[in-house]
């Protein structure tokens, strides 16, 4: 697993103090990637007192009108979160994070996601990440800090950093690959007879977080690519002599 591409995004943060407070931590476990999403505090004086020597990562954060203009860049994303979603299949511990996805990924754009400090992300903003991270605590006072949750994962990630790393090699598409993917699936969908009750954004969304848990490599792109061509190309009543162009 690479430090390097691990980005800790902050989404509407309200307090420069748990700003400073959680690029200290950060740089205390040796992550350097901070994301800022329109923060509604000041990023000054304040926060880089808090930071300590962790103030560089202050100065060098990475700016985004949204957190979808982020995930273009930063294509899988883990959104931390205590709300409950109607389906349980995409919640983990940040220890599971930790020890079991983040390493699956490699050096793929792996981004933490941590919401403002009154209510948290938003249900779009977690429509748009492939895992929703929990940090177990005890039921009678579960909410954290926005610094202390980022401490916890930092630490969690750490952790499991030092351990060997004896994880198959995967050569994973890099992030353009993958857009390119989900734009050739949404020309498929929007040319597609779907029936009225169907969303297009609802089905393309889905698929955007099935394939993003899928680890897919360069190769399974363009096969999936191939595909989703002649899907396209196919017309009702024609006979095609083959798959043309489609190779494993």
């Amino acid at each position: 697993m690479s430090r390097d591409h691990l980005h800790f995004i902050l989404v509407r943060t309200r307090f420069a103090s748990n700003l400073g407070a959680a690029a200290r931590i950060l740089k205390n476990m040796g992550f350097r990637r901070l994301v800022l999403i329109r923060p509604r505090c000041e990023v000054g004086a304040e926060a880089r007192m808090m930071a300590m020597k962790g103030a560089d990562l202050v100065d060098d954060a990475v700016y985004y009108p949204s957190l979808r203009e982020a995930k273009r860049e930063i294509r899988i994303l883990a959104g931390t979160t205590a709300r409950s979603p109607k389906t349980g299949t995409r919640r983990v511990s940040s220890r599971t994070l930790a020890g079991e996805l983040a390493p699956r990924y490699g050096s793929a754009p792996l981004g933490i996601v941590f919401g403002p400090e009154d209510n948290g992300l938003s249900r779009d903003e977690l429509r748009l990440c492939e895992w929703l991270v929990e940090i177990p605590t005890a039921g009678e006072y579960p909410v954290l800090n926005l610094a202390q949750a980022v401490g916890l994962v930092a630490y969690d990630l750490h952790s499991a950093a030092l351990a060997p790393d004896d994880s198959p090699f995967l050569n994973l598409a890099d992030p353009a690959e993958f857009r390119s993917l989900i734009a050739r699936l949404e020309i498929v969908l929007t040319s597609a007879a779907l029936p009225p009750r169907l969303s297009r954004q609802r089905i393309l969304a889905r698929l955007n977080r099935i394939l993003g848990r899928a680890q897919l490599e360069k190769e399974d792109v363009k096969l999936l690519r191939s595909l989703l061509t002649l899907v396209s190309r196919s017309r009702p009543g024609k006979r095609r002599s083959g798959p043309r162009g489609l190779r494993e």
